[in-house]
This record gives structure tokens, sequence and C-alpha cells, in this order.
């Protein structure tokens, strides 16, 4: 085991990793969100309907020179490797261990999450990147005891908070460690508040642009993570099982009862990372007893997560403990590459044996959109294409290489879009199509949409198999006056 876990097998294993990441970047078509944001990165503003602004800012970034879909998520993959360098330290530092050290980079690397979440552009890449930097600046006030390093944590609280608001609870983990420990001291200081201070300086834009627009970012999170009526434990369930699925089964019960024995061993250490782990877990468990928190969600949890599950496997001469090290990265790196041949190869053609099984495969996803951006370009000029989600929208723009204005119709779910408004391109086009999926034919304006009228169909195969089908209804404008033209499809007349 000593023999594998060197700085150099961690070099190779982090490198080959990046390198399928890379190809499965550029081969990949992109998936809705990732289009959606990627449109948020042609228009830069100070914040966006969904979320904060760093996720577009990163985007804009890479893709000086190209668009492609490997541009578009470079960052992701360079997040990663970031992130493995500042795992690295903080566990060189934890433990004083070479062995702990490549442990905990090799099992970070391992995870799904990892190997094809953080691949795709999402504002979860600039918040694990801001996440992990934070948690490194607070362990050195820990151990070094320098005050001045709180501003630097303060900018990046902030940068963090640019990223995606679930960042606030940094400071809960941060604040709840100090309070457990004699490090409490700095609370008596100037010092933490002051890089309050800093990151409050840092978030300005965002308050800004949300008190120029009606508070509607801070809305829309608050009620799409935690507007349920509802309540249910079995909810708490299905969160757990997602979150095992995220980094592997074996990991996450390992890691889970590391966690505990960290407590009860009252091992300060430890305890640095449990705050960081534990609470944010804990935190969207919670809310999924009324939502079932998205799978994502509590992702950037799992960077402290990955150094405890080292510390506790391979401090030490128990070969059991080592033995559950190798079977978490072996079978966290088994799921990963399934998942992600199966992405690129249909590796597993689920159509063959479950096809219903193969219709809801979420790999599906990365398929099928530069095939709809083909048929739309054929022979339509001058149109306009309506559809009934901001993410469809987005795709099309995308993989018409801008050349086919497209956005959402008034009853889709509002958006960036519903910011943003009309396109002027569509308002001089005398011509207006109508673009939706099969999962979208029993949504009731869709159905008055195509009542009495005969869609054409194009369907976007995946090795012979459909993955998605579209439907395609094309109308001249009723009005000539591009300023009445509205976003509503044309009601079922008696």
């Amino acid at each position: 085991m000593d023999q594998l876990l060197t700085r150099r097998n961690t070099v190779i294993f982090v490198a080959v990793l990046a390198l399928w990441r890379l190809y499965l970047s550029g081969q990949l078509q992109l998936h809705p969100d990732e289009a959606y944001y990627w449109l948020w990165s042609r228009r830069l503003d100070l914040s966006y309907f969904d979320h904060p602004p760093m996720v577009a800012y990163f985007i804009w970034l890479t893709t000086r020179f190209s668009e492609t879909e490997l541009w578009v998520r470079l960052s992701g993959s360079l997040v990663i490797l970031a992130i493995s360098s500042l795992i690295w330290k903080m566990a060189l530092q934890l433990s004083n261990s070479v062995r702990v050290a490549a442990g905990s980079v090799m099992v970070f690397n391992a995870y799904p999450l990892t190997v094809l979440g953080l691949m795709a552009i999402t504002p979860d890449v600039p918040l694990f990147l801001f996440w992990a930097l934070g948690i490194f600046i607070f362990l050195q006030i820990v151990r070094g005891g320098e005050a001045w390093l709180w501003y630097p944590l303060g900018l990046t609280f902030g940068l963090a908070m640019l990223s995606k608001y679930t960042a606030i609870l940094m400071l809960g983990c941060i604040a709840l460690y100090l309070v457990l420990t004699p490090h409490r001291r700095w609370l008596k200081t100037v010092h933490p508040y002051l890089g309050l201070v800093v990151s409050l300086i840092c978030f300005f834009p965002v308050l800004y642009w949300n008190s120029q627009h009606d508070w509607v970012s801070f809305r829309f999170q608050f009620n799409n993570g935690l507007g349920a009526h509802v309540y249910s434990l079995g909810n708490v369930g299905e969160y757990l099982a997602g979150q095992a699925i995220l980094i592997g089964p074996i990991v996450w019960v390992v890691g889970i009862y590391a966690g505990l024995a960290g407590i009860f061993r009252r091992d300060r250490d430890a305890l640095l990372l449990i705050c960081a782990t534990f609470p944010v877990i804990g935190f969207f468990g919670l809310s999924s007893m009324g939502k079932v928190a998205g799978a994502n969600w509590p992702a950037f949890a799992y960077v402290a997560f990955s150094i405890m599950v080292a510390r506790y496997c391979l401090v030490g001469v128990s070969n059991l403990r080592r033995s559950m090290w190798f079977a978490a990265v072996f079978t966290s790196l088994a799921v990963s590459l399934t998942f992600t041949l199966h992405a690129q190869f249909n590796v597993l053609r689920l159509d063959r044996f479950a096809p219903q099984l193969a219709r809801t495969d979420a790999t599906n996803w990365f398929h099928g959109w530069r095939e709809l951006g083909e048929e739309i370009k054929k022979g339509h000029a001058g149109e306009a294409v309506v559809t009934p989600s901001h993410q469809l929208s987005a795709q099309i723009i995308y993989y018409t290489q801008q050349q086919v204005p497209a956005y959402p119709a008034a009853f889709a779910r509002p958006s960036q879009f519903t910011l943003w408004g009309v396109p002027a391109a569509a308002h001089r086009s005398d011509e207006i199509r109508y673009v939706w999926t099969e999962a979208d034919r029993n949504e009731p304006h869709i159905i008055d949409l195509a009542a009495g009228s005969n869609p054409d169909k194009f369907s976007a195969l995946r090795d012979g198999f459909v993955v998605r089908n579209y439907y395609f209804l094309g109308q001249r404008k009723q009005t000539p006056q591009p300023s009445q033209y509205s976003l509503h499809p044309p009601q079922k007349t008696p």
C-alpha cells in the first residue's frame, strides 16, 4: 500500500483522469444547463435570475479562442486540478503523511461527482474552487494564528458567494468550529468581522443587481430550495441515496463512520473536517424533508470529506482500514468509469433489454442537441423559435451557432430570458416556429398549440435508439407590429 500511495503515483492517477475528462469534455454535447450558462457568458452581467454570475465569468474566460464544448467546460477540469493540490496540502498538514495526502487526492478524483459531475460547467465548479480555498485558508489561520489571513478568507468567501448562494454555509461551518474549540478567542478580535466586511464588499454587485430586479434571484432560490409545503421522511432517504451514488457507496459509508468516530474521539483536526462536511450534508438533509435536495447541492462538502476518509483509513497500521480505503476508491472509480464510458460509448446498451430504462437514461442529456440544431437550420432562415423552456432555447441558440433566435414562451418557467425579453432578431422575423420535445407534449399550452395541426417530427438517435423526439410547428405572426407580439402561443378556437 505504501508503494502505491506516493506523490508520483498520485500525479499519474490525477493526470490520467484529467485527460479522460478533457476527452469527454470535447466529445459529449452540452447538457441543457450548460448551454443556459454559456448563454449567460455571452451577456455578462452583475448577476442573473437563477444564480450569481461567477459561472458566466468562468465560461467567458475559457471561450476567448473557441466556443466548442471543450472550451466551454475547460474550467471544470482546471478547477479539479487546483482542488487536488489544495487537498494534498491540507491532508499533509493535518496528518504529516504523504500516504494520507495521496489517499485523500485519489479518493476525491475517483468520485463520480469529480469524474463527470465537475466536468460539466455549472455554478458548482467555481463554488468548489472557492470553498476548497476558503477551508485551506481557515486551516492556516487555525494552525498558524496569523490575523491577516482573515482578509483573504473574507475575499474567498465573497467569491464563493458570487458563485452560488449556498456558499453562505461556509460562514456557519467556520463559526461552529470556532465555538467548539479554544480558537473561539478569534471571535473576541476585530479580524473575523473585518474579513466579513471584505466579503460583503465583494458580494455587493449581486446585492445591487437584485435590488434593481425586485430581489428576483433571492426569491427564486429560496422558493426553489425551501419552498415546499409537504414534508416526508422518505425524501431524506432519497436524498441520502443520491449522495451515496454521487461519490460511491463504500466511501460514503466509510466517511460518515469516520466523522462519527472523530466526534467521539474528540480529534480536533478531524473536528475541522467534520465541521466543513457534516453541517452541509445535514442542512440539505433537513431541507429534503420538504423537497428533495438536488444530489449536487451539498457536493462541495466532499472536499473535506475526502481527507476525513483517508485519515481514518490510512493513519496507523490497520490492514482492515487500509482495505476499506482501497475498496472505497475502487468502487467509486468503477462507478465513475462505467458511467462515463456509457455516456460516451453507450456500453450498457440499455435499449436492447430495457427500452423504458434507456429512455430515462441520464446520459441521454449529453446527446441529441447538435442534431436538433442542424435540423432547425435546414432551409428555415429568418425564422424565430419559441420553446417551452429556457434550457431548450439555450440549446437551440448554441447548436445553431447563434444563427437562430430562440426564447421561451410566456408559459415557461421564469428564467433569465424573462429579464432579457424577446430578442431583437426575433422581432424582425416574419415566421415563428414552435419547437418542443416529447416530454412537453402533455403541457396544456402545448396541447392547445398542437390541436388541429400536424406538427413535423424529428427523432434524435443514439446508436439507432431514439433518445428524444422533437416537434416543429411553423406559423406566421398574427400581427405586423412587433411591439404587440405576445410570447403566448395561439389559443385553441372553438
